[in-house]
């Protein structure tokens, strides 16, 4: 066996168009993996697919709403079609509802809780018997490091989904463990993509957080990709119901 490759691999990664999906995909496509790549917008699927294409890389985009049950059982099927299996699941989803804790209302929390941490459980569900016919798969969820520790410029409700995305990660460990599927979760700090773009063009505040950060800087969706493919690989075969912080050591000091 090949332990730092991903050849012959089927892969899903959920979130796909820009930052952390989009790395991911490349990433599991540089080791050799086939993959299958969605988000919503139309414009950025299609482009990364003419770019794909044209490299000649194994990788079929699809759009879709992660957070409508029928796209999702839509998703499901392609990989029943295509495959038959699934030996990588990557569920990297993220909204926010950007309010102060006391301005938020319960359908706020229902709606971050939904996408957040119930699209990742239902794909997760559904997509199971395909997982568990690979013999050898591997589940990434994508959390955050809000699941872990106070941080600022995110929301109570946020760091609650993605608190409950680390709970279900470390359960589904445990249940899912005779079926031969890994799971894990990566708990990244602030990384640089267009969800932080606009704390980012505020020299203080990068200040502040690389101040924070004992590595002295934010983040890069690339290295968050490749730990990601780090847990999908045989590599880390022995590695499941784990949270895995990836923060520049920001989480043992905290804002400073």
């Amino acid at each position: 066996m090949e332990y730092w490759n991903l050849k012959g691999k089927t892969a899903l990664v959920v979130g796909a168009s820009k930052g952390i999906g989009k790395a991911t995909t490349e990433e599991l496509l540089h080791h050799g993996a086939e993959v299958i790549f969605l988000a919503r917008s139309a414009d950025l699927i299609n482009e990364l697919q003419e770019t794909y294409t044209a490299k000649g890389l194994p990788a079929t985009g699809i759009v879709a709403d992660i957070s409508d049950g029928e796209q999702r059982d839509r998703i499901v099927k392609t990989v029943a079609e295509k495959w038959g299996k699934l030996d990588i699941l990557v569920n990297n989803v993220g909204t926010n509802v950007r309010k102060p804790t006391l301005e938020a209302t319960f359908e706020d929390l229902q709606h971050v809780m939904d996408v957040n941490a119930g699209t990742a459980f239902d794909l997760s569900i559904k997509l199971h018997p395909y997982l568990k016919e690979s013999g050898a798969a591997s589940v990434i969820n994508v959390a955050s490091i809000a699941a872990k520790t106070g941080v600022m410029w995110t929301t109570a409700i946020y760091a609650m989904s993605k608190a409950a995305m680390d709970r279900m990660t470390k359960y589904l460990g445990v249940e899912w463990g005779k079926d031969n599927i890994r799971v894990n979760s990566v708990n990244p700090w602030f990384i640089n993509t267009s969800r932080v773009e606009r704390v980012l063009k505020i020299e203080e505040k990068v200040q502040q957080i690389n101040h924070a950060t004992p590595l002295g800087r934010v983040g890069e969706p690339e290295e968050v990709a490749r730990l990601i493919a780090f847990l999908a690989m045989p590599a880390s075969s022995y590695m499941s119901g784990l949270n895995i912080r990836i923060d520049g050591a920001f989480s043992q000091v905290g804002i400073q």
